[in-house]
């Protein structure tokens, strides 16, 4: 009778580090997909909602004194230069002269209006732990950082979960689980020294890249935010120092369309 081969101890301790490894890298592959893909959108969608209406307020309000500023300077320089004026001609250029700020205003306005769909269109707590759930399962048995040797079929597979967990589609991870599940099969380590150290270095340093992205992330907005958005205290003085912008440019335009006034007038008497 033939008995099983027994792996050395050096290679059964390999096979062990590996097997930890992975698990590892498991774990800190779903939280950089968590902060990408779930906490960083929520806590924009947040900032968006609770401070980002406001600054498109007061953008709006800065546009619109810079427009008649200007739209005054080109009168005047008109007049200066004893030339007709064609108010026509004049506000075509301001419209020229402002488009990368009315670009700004589209790009603010979309963002809050994401932050709005997104905060009404978040899941339930039942349904979020189901999906997180889910995608732990999909990422362990299909990532390609733990699983190196996938098949066609299960990159492409493995693409579509990417897409469902991007889009926040509970019932298509559902679906690919049970594809998965279907074709389900064990995944033996390798018992080779040399592709056994291959891979525990490889992993060692995918988990140490991995660590250092997420610090870095934790550095930029939104994450920088996290803190000030639960601080009450922080968004009321935030929001009042808006306010503030908003009144300053609010004056602006009433000066700014009384000197208008005048120098229409002027124009149309004759009067310079």
């Amino acid at each position: 009778m033939v008995k099983d081969l027994q792996l050395s101890p050096e290679i059964a301790k390999l096979q062990t580090e590996v097997t930890t490894l992975e698990k590892e890298l498991g774990k800190v592959i779903l939280e950089q997909d968590e902060m990408i893909n779930a906490i960083k959108p929520n806590l924009e969608a947040e900032y968006h909602k609770t401070i980002g209406y406001k600054e498109l307020e007061c953008l709006e309000n800065e546009i619109a004194s810079r427009r008649i500023k200007r739209q005054i300077e080109l009168l005047q320089a008109a007049i200066n230069r004893q030339e007709e004026i064609d108010l026509d001609r004049i506000e075509q250029q301001l419209d020229d002269e402002l488009q990368e700020w009315y670009e700004k205003v589209k790009k603010q306005y979309k963002k809050v209006k994401e932050a709005q769909d997104r905060i009404e269109g978040l899941m339930s707590d039942e349904d979020s732990a189901e999906f997180k759930k889910l995608y732990r399962k999909l990422v362990f048995k299909l990532h390609p950082d733990l699983n190196p040797y996938q098949s066609e079929d299960e990159v492409n597979l493995w693409h579509r979960i990417q897409l469902a967990y991007q889009s926040g589609d509970l019932d298509e991870l559902r679906s690919l689980m049970i594809i998965l599940e279907s074709q389900d099969k064990a995944v033996e380590l390798p018992s080779s020294k040399e592709t056994l150290e291959k891979r525990k270095k490889g992993l060692t340093e995918q988990i140490q890249k991995i660590i250092g992205k997420l610090s870095d992330m934790e550095k930029e907005f939104p994450f920088t935010m996290a803190k000030n958005l639960a601080d009450k205290d922080w968004v009321r003085t935030k929001l009042e120092k808006i306010d503030d912008k908003i009144h300053h440019f609010e004056d602006k335009c009433r000066e700014y369309n009384e000197l208008l006034k005048v120098l229409l007038v002027s124009i149309e008497t004759g009067v310079n």
